[in-house]
Order: C-alpha cells, then sequence, then structure tokens
C-alpha cells in the first residue's frame, strides 16, 4: 500500500488524472485557487495498491478560533463544486476497498477530524470505492446536456417558454459573445450585484483577486461567455469549465435592467452550440440552491430533460474529537449540517459546508 497526502507540485497527482477520466474541480490549479481564497491548504490524499488508485481532492482548514481547539486538530472540504474521489480500480475491487480505509487511517492520523466530500454526478464511483468511508446521502439532482445529439433535437428539447425568449432576445438585437477577454473586468462587479440582489451569503461575494487567479490558474480551461444588448452593455454573464469533454457551468450574472428579458437563456443555448461544435460531450448545467428542485432547478431543466444523481459523503474521522468539538460549539446539532460544529447561530450568518454546487446559487 502506498497512500500519502500529496501537494498541487506532486508529480502524482497529474500523472493519476492523465489516465483517468475527471473535471476541472480535480485539477491540482483548481483546487489550489480555490484553498487560497478560502483560507486552507491545497492537497489531495493518494493510495494505490495492487493496480488500484484513489485520489480525493481536497482544502485542509483550520478549525474555526472561537473552539479554542489543539493546533493539530483541523477539517477537509472538497474543493467547491464537484470534487469527487476519483479510482481506478486495475480490476481489483478489493484493492480499492483498502484504498478508500486508508483515507480514514492516514487522515485521522493527520489530526483531521472530519471530511465533507461531494461526489461527482457525471463520474460515479464503484460503490466499493467507498464503502469504508461511508454510505453517499443523496442531495438531489443535476440538469446535463448531450452534447452529442444533433442541433434539432437539443432544440427541440428546450422547453416552450425558452425558445421563446431566445428567439426574442435575438430579434431585438442581444447577442451572445465567447472569449471576448475584454468584457472580463466587467464579470466580478455584475457578479456582485447579482449576489446582492439575491441577498445570498458573504462567501459567494468573491474578489475580484478570485476572478483573476481563477483565469491565471486555468488559462484556456476557463471560457467567458458574454450577451450585450442592442445598446452594446453587458446584459448577463457567465464563467464555464471545459476539461476532459464536460463543459460545466461555474458563475452567472444579470444587469438588473435585463431581468424581465432573461438574456442568461441566450447565454446557455449560444455556450450549449459552442461546446457541440467543439466537440465536448456534455454540458453539466448544475442543479438547484442546496439540492432542491427551486426556481433555479426549473430554469435550467428547461435546457435538457436529461438529469443525474448528486451525493454528499460526510465523513467522522476521530469521533471523541468530533464530539468535543460540537461540545465546545454548543451542541448546535443540526442533521442538514455538517459538521456541525461549523455551525453559526441563526443570527449570524456564515460560510456553511452543505450540499451546495457550482453554479447552484440563488437565480440569476
Amino acid at each position: 500500500m502506498n497512500a500519502d497526502f500529496i501537494r498541487p507540485s506532486d508529480p502524482r497527482w497529474a500523472g493519476f488524472l492523465a489516465r483517468v477520466p475527471h473535471d476541472v474541480y480535480h485539477l491540482p490549479e483548481y483546487v489550489a485557487c480555490v484553498a487560497e481564497h478560502d483560507g486552507g491548504t491545497p492537497e489531495a490524499f493518494y493510495a494505490e495498491s495492487s493496480g488500484a488508485a484513489l485520489l480525493a481532492p481536497l482544502v485542509i482548514r483550520d478549525l474555526p478560533a472561537t473552539l479554542a481547539a489543539p493546533a493539530d486538530w483541523c477539517d477537509a472540504v472538497a474543493p467547491y463544486g464537484y470534487g469527487s474521489p476519483l479510482a481506478s480500480s486495475g480490476g481489483n475491487p478489493d484493492a480499492l476497498r483498502r484504498c478508500s480505509a486508508a483515507f480514514r487511517e492516514a487522515a485521522a492520523d493527520r489530526g483531521i477530524v472530519s471530511a465533507f466530500l461531494r461526489m461527482h454526478p457525471l463520474l460515479p464511483l464503484p460503490a466499493e470505492a467507498l464503502a469504508p468511508l461511508g454510505e453517499p446521502r443523496p442531495n438531489g439532482q443535476v440538469v446535463y446536456v448531450d452534447l452529442r445529439r444533433s442541433p434539432e433535437e437539443l432544440w427541440s428539447e428546450t422547453r416552450g417558454n425558452h425558445r421563446t425568449g431566445i428567439k426574442r432576445l435575438r430579434r431585438d438585437g442581444f447577442v451572445a459573445l465567447m472569449d471576448e477577454w475584454r468584457l472580463y473586468g466587467e464579470f466580478g462587479p455584475l457578479y456582485r450585484e447579482t449576489m446582492r440582489r439575491a441577498e445570498a451569503a458573504g462567501y459567494y461575494f468573491f474578489s475580484d483577486a478570485y476572478f483573476e487567479d481563477l483565469r491565471t490558474r486555468l488559462s484556456d480551461r476557463l471560457h467567458l461567455c458574454t450577451v450585450l444588448a442592442p445598446t452594446g452593455v453587458v446584459a448577463a454573464a457567465g464563467l464555464f469549465f471545459v476539461t476532459d469533454g464536460i463543459v460545466q457551468y461555474h458563475l452567472g450574472a444579470t444587469a438588473g435592467e435585463f431581468l424581465s428579458k432573461a438574456p442568461s437563456k441566450l447565454m446557455f443555448d449560444s455556450v450549449r452550440s459552442w461546446a457541440r461544435e467543439d466537440g465536448r460531450a456534455v454540458l453539466h448545467l448544475g442543479g438547484g440552491l442546496g439540492g432542491r428542485e427551486d426556481s433555479l432547478f426549473h430554469f435550467k431543466a428547461g435546457f435538457s430533460p436529461l438529469r443525474a444523481d448528486f451525493h454528499t459523503l460526510r465523513v467522522v474521522l476521530d469521533a471523541d474529537k468530533y464530539a468535543a468539538l460540537e461540545a465546545r460549539a454548543g451542541g448546535r446539532a443540526d442533521s442538514d449540517f455538517f459538521p456541525a460544529y461549523r455551525q453559526a447561530p441563526a443570527a449570524a450568518p456564515a460560510l456553511q459546508t452543505t450540499a451546495l454546487a457550482q453554479g447552484d446559487r440563488p437565480s440569476t
């Protein structure tokens, strides 16, 4: 058994991804970007045994100072989005189980009290890969588009009111542009305006530094779609990742004055056509807020009838330490919140580790 926590520069990380289907959330560059702006350390657990291998990208976090925990205690979370563990069984399921069990042992030895893992809906793991860690919990569904279908099929699968809205936007002179990076500087302010309008939690107000870092680290894996109004001003915009055949919706924004026209309909339709012509396999739109079938989910569902299940995995690695932290936090247990010791009082909004995933935020 070879098991270790590795940093983004470790060649084993890139070597593993070179032979296993993956998404942007598994890239060391993306994990490093998230960790930089979340105040954590980018790492991955890597294990291999008898031809099987497991890699779990993580952000290792210090515990809140209010818990007065020992300095060598910490916890871990999958990088924001669908940064699930990935596995290659090599035809040896027993070895894969040993790799998974090694994560539990190594993490506990490292002082990691708990780990919150998000599964990738389009890259499911074999059941044996997760058995030693626990039972994944269902957190709703996501919407995705099969880009191998013809343009006519994709258009026919688009909800009627979306088709009407897209045609009206084009008729009125709205245009969608791909990768007009001269407009990138306008995305951050427009996105934060959208979050203020939606009364989103503070965590979602990503800074200009985050957007600059995202483009620097991901380079040509990051794409910008901008919808311009007839006057030339930005009506809506969105960021999309492209990795290993998967096009992933990341963040979106709409100017308040154009909300009634829903210009993001034109954005998604244009990205869908662009990605298909570029030979990509799937466009992943994500789901509703917190995994719910809400208005955001309903909007995304208008672009495709295809669904996939989203799961999370909540792993308590040291039960005694976890209980101690819960007690120090005042025992604010909540079945829908993990880890419970990070739960803030209802009157004090704070960053929460929930099932929220990339693109799953208040409607734009």
